[in-house]
This record gives C-alpha cells, structure tokens and sequence, in this order.
C-alpha cells in the first residue's frame, strides 16, 4: 500500500493516482525528480471507514453553496477524527525513514500532495482542487498531512467538479515527496499556449516556491524557446515584489516575503537553466509520446527539476492548424493547468 515512484515505472494510476503516476513516468524517463513515495488507493481504502467512503461518494454537488459547504466541512472531521491511528500508520514511518537515508538529510523535509485516481485523466483535471502541504517536518506530521488530503476528497470544490466531470472513482492516493528547496520555480508547456504551435517550449517562473503563480497570486516571468534551435524567441521580465518561501522561524510551511531590490528586475531563469528545462521537456514529451505540461523547480545549485507533469489538454484534441487565442501565455498555461477557461 506504499510504493516508491521509481519502484514501477508505469503504476496504474488508479492505484497511485495522477501525479503519482506521472512522477513514476518522469523517474523512469531518466528525468531530474525528488525522491517520493506514494501512499496508494489501496491504503486510503483500508484506512477510511467504508461508511465515511460511501457518505463521501453520495454527496450531491448541485446541493446549495452553503450547505454543500457546511456538509463537506463536517465530513473532513470526521474522516481525519476516523482515521487518527488508521492501520498504515507504521508503514507511512518506515516509509520516511525510507526517504530520510536516501536523500541523506539531517531532518525529513516533505511535500505532501495529493493525488486523486480521478486526477489527469485525458478529460479531466482536478489540479487545485485537493490539497498540497509543503515543507512537512517529520513522520507524525507527514501522517497527519496524510489523512488532511484523504479528507480533501470532500471539499465542497473537489465534489462540484467530481459531478461536473462524471469522475466516480472516489479515492485518494497521496505523494510524499522531498522538498526541493527552491530558488525558482515554474510550469512549462511543450507548445505555445497562445495557438498550439508544438514547435515551442513555453515556461512561466517565479522567484522562491512555484505555488503564487499556479494560484495566479504573482506575474511570473515568461519565456517562449524554439524546440528545434533553442533559441529564446520571447522573453517579458516581470517586476518581483515578493515570492513563497519556507518559514525561517518555524522550518514548516510556507510564508510571503519582499524580494531584494537588486532582485527584483532580474530574470529568475538563466539562459543556462532555460536551456537544461528545454531539454528536459523534450526529453518527456518524446518519452510520452504527446504534448505535455507540468511544473519545475530550479535548486540554488542550479539543478532542474521536475515535480509534476502531466499530458497537454487544452490543444492536444484540437486540429493541428495554430488558431490565435489572444490570451497571453501565462493565461493559457494556467488555464490548461486548472482546467478553468476565461
């Protein structure tokens, strides 16, 4: 009921679900990824009750805001009251020991996400709709964090679209991954968002943690590379005022702070880096044989790495011929991103 996301390299993901499953692919590729393990499907079944499970799946997503709203929070309480000392939990702590000696660190730094077996399905993307914690410190925290993202199967947004997208596998892998310690981070799509064009790399970084610009709470900054030549054709600087990074008091979580005025006009990607991101979203889009995006993190080293990827919706079932959106490109692969259109 844990695996390692290079153990298998094509798990199903209806057992590890749709990150889980797309990191499983990036390590098997030969792809820079943090070391993880996945708590599967199969645990998330053993350790909520099937009354809960069942509960859960009947939730009616047309239900009034409110009450939809005041339901799905009194069911999270008692799926994560339901689970306290769930039967994995054993296992969940020798997986992090695990993870500890592999990565060589003095202390378990994590990010829990989760990863529903409904996720990155060709028509559908729960991105944004379940819940991410970063910079988890330790095993009974990672446990805890465990059981948060099995709840997060019923918030009042996850049910909405579960009914909107005909989604009726109601279960929840989760992924604990090593947290990368950030410098920059970003999305990359192996196309122009704008109009389909797959003879372009487009990428959107931020300075710090890549979560304010999936959220869309920062303008990133924007580059857009020949795939052939490597060649940057486009390239638009943003102003950087503040960026995500992990709490220098606490060590967990995350927190906003100012970015240094000699940084804040500066690219948060060198020429050196775009190239290696390049290269690797090449590597995956060939190795998966169709358009992808997904979502990377430069280390203070300067080593690329990704944390997630998953096969391009928004083009990939439209005719060939480039189509002007007028949409700029942060626009679009935030949109493909969080299923969302605007």
């Amino acid at each position: 009921m844990i695996v390692a996301i290079d153990a298998v390299a094509r798990p199903e993901a209806r057992e590890v679900g749709g990150k889980g499953a797309g990191l499983a692919f990036l390590a098997a590729s030969g792809v820079p990824v943090p070391p993880a393990f996945v708590v599967t499907a199969d645990g998330f079944r053993a350790a909520v009750p099937a009354g809960l499970r069942e509960e859960a799946a009947s939730l009616a997503g047309d239900l009034p805001p409110a009450e939809l709203e005041a339901r799905c929070a009194a069911l999270r309480e008692r799926i994560v009251a339901a689970t306290d000392g769930h039967p994995l939990t054993a296992s969940i702590a020798t997986a992090c020991d695990d993870l500890l000696r592999r990565t060589g660190a003095d202390e378990l730094c994590v990010a829990v996400r989760s990863s529903s077996v409904a996720e990155d399905a060709a028509d559908q993307s729960f991105a944004g709709e379940h819940d991410t914690y970063l910079w988890v410190l330790g095993a009974a925290e990672v446990d805890r964090r465990v059981r948060d993202c099995w709840a997060s199967l019923v918030t009042s947004r996850a049910v909405a679209y579960r009914r909107s997208a005909g989604a009726d596998d109601l279960a929840m892998a989760v992924v604990v991954q090593e947290m990368a310690p950030a410098r920059a981070a970003g999305v990359f799509m192996t196309l122009n968002p704008a109009n389909g064009d797959r003879s372009k790399v487009a990428i959107e970084s931020v300075l710090g943690l890549g979560e304010p610009l999936v959220s869309g709470a920062v303008d990133p900054d924007r580059f857009l590379v020949d795939k052939i030549t490597g060649e940057i054709r486009r390239r638009d600087t943003a102003d950087k005022t503040t960026r995500a990074v992990r709490d220098p008091a606490t060590g967990r979580g995350v927190v906003i702070e100012s970015v240094p005025p000699e940084a804040a006009t500066e690219p948060s990607l060198s020429d050196e880096e775009i190239a290696e991101l390049v290269r690797i979203a090449r590597l995956v889009e060939r190795e998966a044989g169709s358009p992808q995006d997904g979502e990377f993190v430069v280390v203070p080293s300067g080593e690329v790495m990704l944390v997630q990827c998953r096969p391009e919706t928004a083009w990939s079932r439209r005719p060939r011929e480039p189509v002007a959106q007028g949409r700029t490109a942060m626009q679009s692969v935030i949109a493909a991103l969080t299923h969302k259109t605007s």
